[in-house]
C-alpha cells in the first residue's frame, strides 16, 4: 500500500496507489472522480498519497479535527466547507476563495494531491453549471501544476446528464 511514483516524463508521472485488493495508477495533471456511496476510497488514496510524503489538501463537509483523524500523516492540510467563520473555514457559496485556496496550494507544493469531499454541499449554494465551471477550473489548475485532484462523488446525488458533464473532464474511479 505504498505510493510508487513510477516514470517520471516531464511534468508528468504515473503514481501507483495500492488501496486494499488493488493497485492504482493515477497521473499526476489530472482528475479523478472518485465514485462510492461513502468516502472511504477517496480518503484512502489521499492518505497513501500523504503517507508517501506528498502534500494533500483536503477540501471537506468534516472539521479539521476528524480529516486529521482520517489523514494522519504530516503534510495534510484541510479546508472546512462551513458558513462558519475560521482561518481553514471557506462557505459553500464562496468557490473563487476556495479556486485561490487550491492554487496557493498547489503552487507552493510539487506534485500536491487535492481532495474534494462535499461536492453536494456545494451544490445546495451553486447550481450546476456554476459548479461544473468550479470543476473545469481546478482541472486547469491540475494541469498546469503537475497535481492530482480528487473529487468524491456519490452518483445518486446528480441526475444522468450531470454525471455526464462531471465525466467529462475527468477519470473515474470506481
Amino acid at each position: 500500500m505504498i505510493a510508487d511514483p513510477g516514470m517520471t516524463i516531464g511534468r508528468y508521472a504515473t503514481v501507483t496507489i495500492g488501496t486494499g485488493s488493488r493497485a492504482v495508477a493515477l497521473d499526476y495533471g489530472r482528475t479523478y472522480l472518485v465514485v462510492e456511496q461513502r468516502i472511504d476510497r477517496a480518503f484512502r488514496v489521499a492518505d497513501e498519497f500523504a503517507r508517501s510524503g506528498a502534500a494533500v489538501l483536503c477540501v471537506s463537509r468534516l472539521h479539521p479535527d476528524m480529516i486529521r483523524e482520517r489523514l494522519p500523516a504530516d503534510g495534510v492540510s484541510a479546508i472546512w466547507l462551513s458558513e462558519r467563520p475560521g482561518s481553514v473555514n471557506v462557505a459553500p457559496s464562496e468557490l473563487t476563495r476556495l479556486v485561490q485556496k487550491v492554487i496557493g496550494f498547489t503552487r507552493d507544493n510539487e506534485r500536491s494531491v487535492v481532495l474534494i469531499d462535499g461536492i453536494e454541499y456545494l451544490s445546495l449554494y451553486s447550481d450546476f453549471h456554476r459548479l461544473q465551471m468550479f470543476f473545469e477550473q481546478l482541472n486547469d489548475i491540475m494541469m498546469e501544476t503537475g497535481s492530482i485532484l480528487l473529487v468524491a462523488l456519490d452518483p445518486r446525488l446528480f441526475d444522468m446528464r450531470s454525471m455526464a458533464r462531471l465525466r467529462r473532464f475527468a477519470e473515474v474511479l470506481s
